[in-house]
């Protein structure tokens, strides 16, 4: 671009000279030689222009396409070359910058008699500004009037833009075509230094714009929902007093506070004076008691179900639920159901702080123990449930519970863990017994007497057997621990004629045990005692009407004598 400066002044003054000298021809010869001494002049400066600064300026323009070339160059094969990390570049740079200066030395110091002037200048301008507190801004024009004085043209659009908004307002006299036109023209702006105090914002120029303008319009405070514009309120005052009065009918706790679901923002300025506009404080206070949208129901037709309802509406079947507390999941033909409530104009909402109480459940912990046998279990801790202090904050809409949020959770009363032990000590004695038998209701009686040497029902011996016979593999089974099989009390402890040492539990719901055959001497228990599952009671023997020591093992319900199998876990 340099290059066509320098040839276009080249040319100019070729042209001139040419110009001169058809010029020269047509006057007298004494206009004709001061003029010739003038071209002479001319031409002799350009020459010399062109031969001392123009050639400096040729030299550097080379000079600098070289270095971007040069600079091009080196950073191409930097890149290319993958051997070399990013760090190892960042360290070559002073060296290749140091290479330059030596070889482009003349162009950096040209660059910086061109550049520093100029920044000179403009640091030298901003000084002046600060120090005499002025700066340049566009001057506005409006109707032949000074309206103010704005930073920049964007600012005077946005005040143009809420000039039209507020204008166009309810006022159905401009149509849609040349209502920007009618309404608020455009203004003229030139560019001024001015003090900083005079410079306007976009609503003090909007308001301007509206002053100036040519509609009929008034001093009123606008109503905004949402930025929406509802209405404008000649007087403030008026205006809030509506709003205010819509809050005081909510009765609230010194710790709650009430608002308005909404945005309401109050603008003051100028609006189109009309009725469509300009509203009284009754006529605002009828509005805003309707609603922004009707509720919503939904008939039952044949084959609905709840969930294709609210799919067809575009609703949750919680909501529904939620709507209507009286329906259940079976719904009738003709039923109406409640799919939105109806929406006030504005919606009052009310944060308040709430407390209540939660259970903090206890929790089971179990010891093993070998003090007791396997199966068995006993809580030596009852747990106790826990209390809590639950604070929240909590925000109603319209008096509906819509959110909360926790605050603080305290412990009033803390939960006692409920202490179990759990049986590890194992009859199994010879290794022949272990009573973790699966589905079994009560655990084996006969520690180690694994052999069942007479089931229970008819058998030739005697007629008929009335329990089950347990005894030792190999026969001597003298001694052998004989446990409850559940957890009971004793009801009886005796001899009997044929079952000779005889102990009986009785363990609740009609159902007992009976142990007989025991060796003398062996009964560890008594009426009356109260004895854990596979607590030791006696020890097996052969007293009574016997052919050899054994357990004899009975099972009754409400009286009965029943088969024991079942209840030993065997078939």
């Amino acid at each position: 671009m340099l290059n066509n400066i320098y040839n276009y002044i080249y040319l100019l003054g070729l042209n001139t000279i040419r110009c001169l000298k058809k010029f020269g021809k047509r006057m007298k010869s004494a206009v004709l030689r001061p003029l010739r001494a003038i071209a002479t002049l001319i031409f002799t400066a350009l020459i010399v222009v062109d031969k001392f600064t123009l050639k400096t300026f040729h030299e550097i323009t080379a000079d600098v396409k070289s270095l971007f070339g040069n600079t091009k160059r080196v950073l191409s094969e930097a890149k290319a070359d993958g051997t070399v990390t990013r760090k190892d570049r960042v360290k070559k740079f002073p060296l290749y910058f140091q290479k330059m200066w030596r070889l482009y030395k003349h162009v950096f110091v040209y660059a910086g008699n061109i550049v520093l002037p100029i920044i000179s200048f403009i640091i030298m301008l901003n000084v002046f500004f600060a120090c005499t507190d002025r700066t340049f801004a566009l001057e506005l024009t409006y109707n032949d009037k000074v309206i103010g004085f704005v930073k920049s043209e964007s600012v005077y659009k946005d005040a143009r833009k809420q000039a039209l908004e507020r204008l166009q307002i309810k006022s159905g006299d401009v149509t849609a075509e040349n209502a920007e036109q009618e309404l608020i023209g455009n203004a003229e702006y030139s560019l001024k230094a001015v003090k900083l105090s005079q410079i306007n914002d976009a609503e003090t120029i909007c308001d301007s714009l509206i002053e100036n303008s040519n509609c009929e319009i008034t001093n009123a405070c606008g109503v905004y929902i949402d930025d929406n514009f509802l209405c404008a309120v000649k007087n403030e005052t008026d205006a809030l007093a509506v709003f205010d009065n819509i809050l005081s009918e909510y009765e609230t706790d010194d710790d709650s506070s009430v608002s308005f679901v909404e945005n309401i923002n109050y603008v003051q300025g100028f609006y189109p004076d009309n009725e469509n506009t300009v509203w009284d404080a009754r006529r605002l206070s009828e509005k805003l008691a309707t609603k922004k949208s009707a509720a919503r129901y939904y008939t039952v037709k044949e084959g609905d179900t709840v969930s294709q309802i609210a799919e067809e509406c575009e609703v949750s079947t919680a909501d529904i639920f939620a709507l209507n507390p009286d329906i259940k999941e079976n719904i009738h033909v003709g039923q109406r159901l409640l799919i939105e409530k109806d929406v006030n104009f504005v919606q009052v909402q009310i944060t308040k702080t709430e407390t209540h109480t939660e259970t903090i459940k206890y929790s089971t912990v179990k010891v093993n123990t070998d003090t007791l046998y396997v199966g068995d279990k006993k809580t030596v801790v009852k747990g106790q449930n826990g209390e809590q202090t639950v604070t929240e904050l909590v925000t109603y809409i319209d008096g509906v519970r819509v959110s909360s949020k926790e605050v603080s959770r305290i412990t009033t009363k803390e939960a006692v863990d409920e202490k179990i032990q759990v049986g590890t000590k194992r009859n199994n004695f010879g290794g022949y017994y272990n009573f973790s038998y699966s589905g079994a209701k009560f655990c084996w009686p006969g520690v180690g007497a694994t052999v069942i040497s007479s089931r229970y029902g008819k058998r030739s011996l005697n007629g008929w057997h009335n329990g089950i016979d347990l005894c030792r593999p190999g026969g001597n089974s003298t001694g052998a621990p004989v446990v409850a099989a559940e957890s009971g009390k004793v009801v009886y402890v005796g001899y009997e004629s044929m079952g000779g040492n005889v102990i009986r539990i009785d363990h609740g719901n009609g159902i007992q045990t009976l142990y007989a055959h025991l060796k003398s001497g062996s009964t560890c228990v008594r009426a009356g005692q109260t004895v854990t599952r596979g607590q030791q009671i006696a020890q097996i023997g052969s007293t009574g009407f016997v052919t050899g020591p054994h357990l004899h093992f009975e099972v009754r319900v409400n009286g009965n004598r029943v088969d024991p199998a079942p209840y030993l876990g065997i078939r």
